[in-house]
């Protein structure tokens, strides 16, 4: 916060004004702050905290929640059984002895990879390195934030390459590997020797890609890319990482159909997939055939070649003085001559009308999601298109659903679009009501949609979203967030590197007819999908 002193953005110094109003709080300001952290902060000792801890931390001042399945609660344990636990978990205590390695991060630094090509555009100040391993990054340098550099990274393939039997340990490859370490460091070791710096790196597995997702501040980008590096390099497998995890996933899924919401949820996946296993949350006895073997060999096959990898950095650097960086920690990365792709698994929705009703929960109320879907040409214009039709609906459903209606609170309506795999369109209508509503409201939603497809939508609501969006728009430009977005995107779908500069022209193509032509298009009906939770029949 220090750092971003000159950036800070008006809801924060409002959060201050309001707290300083209704409770009291002082607000000296982020000056003053800092500068009493620093005079103060190695002033509390070891003593002071243990004493705090003492002093706060006692079996005077404890409550114990305990919380289980209706059906288990004649298996509770009692009282006195309970604070048994507690005492014999508390005999035979021995000091916490930290477990801090001295060992650097990376022991010996890899050769620098060349870079072949280098290039500017001028017109949205990304520079495209090529290394020779055939690692690209892209780099856009700003000013928006002073303490902030945003890190993405991504190859083609994810777990569409798993074969169905390895899906399921592939599915869980990150999450085990990401809190496992790396190289020679468990990950307490890990997060100890990144105490003190601010950087964050996540690997990733999703179904056709794998990379990585972070952020680091310039200080500590070094640190950042040496993660990177390892994740390629010296992935951890840790058993007990895989335990502790494999029980919390059993123990969720026992109980996941207890909950109608869940129920429900997993229903609309399942339906949308036409029930393919890998878009449905799996069993227990699915769960039970991944080992951390399958997983380990997933991950490491996954990240085993770099050299279809593209990075993209936005943030606070210099092009010229990070170059040296990138050139070590990704310039070196292990790289053949495969260039891997993704398998399109045509995992889409089923064609036609379908409707289906989840009967699940005793209490009075329902969920209801209408679904349109099909093919879809990928394009800007289309994409603005599309984003106009949904808050146009969206508009008219508040004030039909909510206001005329008075039948739910809050109408929701999502628009999906995409290219990769192939080009797909979903466009979703959802709300909460009484079950004696839902037949009236459901009618009602498409009534309105009706009306789109008939006359288009009204002028005022069409100029409510373009005012929206270019106010929306114009705070974007100058966020490190929706480059990095438009950057990377771009680059995985192949897309116009200067379409940001049509935004003008596109969004002035938003008409009524525009609007009726999309309606048609997309609202047509004919791949319609009703899902309907409704409590169970007594």
């Amino acid at each position: 916060a220090y750092k971003e002193r000159d950036k800070t953005r008006s809801v924060n110094f409002v959060t201050e004004y309001q707290q300083h109003f209704l409770n009291g709080q002082a607000i000296p300001g982020i000056q003053y702050e800092y500068q009493f952290y620093l005079e103060n902060i190695n002033k509390i000792t070891l003593e002071q905290l243990n004493a705090m801890a003492a002093r706060f931390i006692s079996d005077q001042n404890r409550s114990i929640v305990v919380e289980a399945p209706d059906n288990e609660k004649d298996k509770l344990p009692t009282e006195a059984i309970l604070l048994g636990w507690i005492a014999e978990a508390g005999k035979n205590i021995t000091p916490y002895v930290d477990n801090v390695s001295t060992k650097p991060l990376i022991e010996k630094i890899p050769e620098a990879g060349n870079i072949t090509n280098e290039t500017l555009d001028e017109k949205t100040g990304v520079t495209t390195l090529t290394f020779e391993n055939g690692v690209t990054a892209l780099l856009k340098p700003t000013n928006f934030k002073n303490d902030q550099i945003l890190i993405t990274g991504y190859g083609f393939g994810g777990t569409s390459l798993a074969s169905d039997a390895d899906f399921t340990a592939a599915s869980l490859a990150t999450s085990v590997v990401g809190n496992s370490g790396l190289g020679e460091f468990n990950q307490i070791q890990l997060q100890k020797m990144l105490t003190g710096k601010n950087v964050n790196i996540s690997p990733y597995i999703s179904e056709y890609t794998q990379g990585f997702s972070g952020n680091a501040a310039p200080a500590d980008l070094g640190t950042a890319l040496q993660l990177i590096y390892l994740y390629f390099t010296e992935p951890r497998k840790d058993n007990d990482i895989w335990q502790s995890n494999m029980s919390q996933t059993r123990a969720a899924l026992i109980n996941r159909n207890l909950d109608p919401a869940r129920v429900f949820q997993d229903t609309v996946a399942a339906v949308l997939s036409k029930y393919n296993f890998r878009s449905m949350v799996p069993t227990v006895a699915r769960l039970n055939t991944a080992t951390v073997d399958k997983t380990f060999d997933f991950y490491k096959s996954s990240f085993a070649d770099a050299g279809s990898f593209t990075f993209t950095l936005v943030g606070s650097f210099d092009v010229q003085s990070i170059k040296p960086l990138l050139q070590t920690y990704l310039g070196s990365l292990p790289a053949g001559n495969t260039k891997k792709s993704f398998k399109d698994l045509a995992i889409n929705p089923p064609t036609g009308q379908v409707t289906k009703i989840v009967n699940k929960g005793i209490d009075a109320k329902s969920s209801v999601q209408l679904v349109f879907s099909g093919d879809y040409d990928y394009n800007e214009l289309n994409n603005i298109q599309m984003d106009a039709l949904e808050e146009v609906l969206n508009i008219k459903l508040i004030e039909r659903l909510r206001e005329q209606e008075s039948g739910v609170y809050a109408p929701g309506v999502r628009a999906r679009y995409s290219k990769i795999p192939s080009g797909r369109y979903s466009f979703t209508v959802a709300f909460g009501c009484a079950p004696e509503n839902v037949d009236k409201l459901v009618a009602a939603t498409l009534d309105e949609i009706g009306k789109l497809k008939l006359k288009g939508a009204a002028l005022t609501d069409i100029q409510k979203f373009k005012a929206e969006e270019t106010r929306s728009r114009q705070v974007q430009l100058r966020e490190n967030y929706f480059w990095m977005g438009y950057i990377a995107g771009g680059a995985q779908n192949q897309e116009d590197p200067h379409r940001v500069f049509n935004y003008d022209t596109n969004i002035a193509a938003v008409t009524v007819a525009s609007t009726k032509d999309a309606a048609n298009k997309y609202l047509s009906g004919s791949n319609l999908i009703k899902l309907v939770l409704m409590p169970e029949k007594k």
